[in-house]
């Protein structure tokens, strides 16, 4: 039998991991948590591990002796140690873009919301002010606009098919070149630089890297138009975040929708609280009850390629 440990913070994601068990192998699963020593007593003999949220620290990692895999259920894997994990001779794989619908949907409703003002409009009705918020040239349309995707992964490129029905156009930053956006959407590589200046929506679809770590920073946001909108569901150091508060207080850019942050949760003190042309959710994005199953199912792939002698996709890098 093999041994597959799963380190979850939700119960019901449990459930359904643990559903579709293949046979010959083995799940132990273990709440969030449970502590280090726990953690330590149940990795040492696994060969794979299953992690949700990504958060293991590298003593629990540096106790296993038999670990062939770490699979993330999510994407992000910068709380990872890879180091440690290579010493042990495994390897790390994210969830292969499983929350990817959830996220391309999510980044869309964000942006609808600002171009809309849907949450100052559904506020002032509750007020009983009505269409205070709605004025006749204080909401936009998404047609005709300048799509930005800074990172065209699955993520990025799926929010980009879906804001192509919207009739924009599209330019996209990424270090690999993307011929199926370029020939599907005419959708055109640029530079970094270039992208920030020319789009009317900017998009952040990057991993939290050494070379993405404060990528958006006071340089960067100076070269966004006016009215431009900055989205970012990624990760919340992508972003210096109080640059990023100077720039929507003094109006340099128009607004900004935010599903993370540089500190999580968000300080009651975070003066992004204070503003009215932001929208903020609380690092939810990937969330979808249609994704867990995905997620589970593509680990389950994940793991019994590496049984059967195969390598793992998505490995994290």
């Amino acid at each position: 039998m093999h041994k597959v440990v799963l380190i979850t913070r939700l119960n019901r994601v449990a459930d359904i991991f643990r559903s579709a068990v293949p046979t010959d192998f083995e799940v132990f699963f273990l709440p969030m948590s449970a502590t280090e020593e726990e953690k330590i007593a149940a990795v040492r003999d696994a060969e794979f591990i299953v992690l949700q949220p990504a958060d293991i620290s590298s003593t629990v990692i540096g106790e296993c002796r038999k670990l062939r895999l770490l699979q993330l259920l999510g994407a992000g894997y910068d709380q990872i140690d890879l180091g440690a994990v290579a010493e042990r001779g495994a390897l790390v794989a994210t969830n292969g873009g499983a929350n990817a619908w959830a996220v391309a949907e999510h980044t869309i409703a964000m942006l609808l919301a600002l171009y809309r003002r849907l949450t100052a409009c559904d506020a002032s009705v509750r007020a009983g002010t009505w269409r205070r918020p709605a004025t006749e040239f204080g909401t936009f349309e998404v047609a005709g606009k300048t799509l930005g995707i800074a990172g065209a992964g699955t993520i990025g490129k799926k929010v980009a098919h879906r804001l192509k029905a919207f009739e924009t156009e599209i330019v996209y930053f990424d270090p690999v070149a993307r011929p199926e956006l370029e020939q599907q959407l005419q959708a055109r590589r640029v530079s970094l630089e270039e992208l920030l200046r020319v789009s009317d929506i900017v998009s952040l679809h990057l991993p939290l890297t050494k070379e993405t770590a404060n990528l958006i920073g006071r340089e960067q946001l100076a070269l966004m138009k006016a009215n431009a909108v900055l989205l970012n569901p990624s990760r919340g150091e992508i972003v210096d975040e109080a640059a990023l508060v100077e720039a929507l207080r003094e109006g340099r850019i128009a607004g900004a929708g935010l599903d993370v942050f540089q500190r999580e949760p968000v300080a009651p003190d975070n003066p992004l609280l204070r503003l009215d042309n932001v929208v903020l959710s609380p690092h939810s994005a990937g969330h979808s009850y249609e994704g867990w199953f995905r997620r589970s199912s593509f680990s389950w792939e994940n793991i019994q390629r590496v049984v059967s002698g195969e390598m793992p996709t998505s490995i994290a890098r």
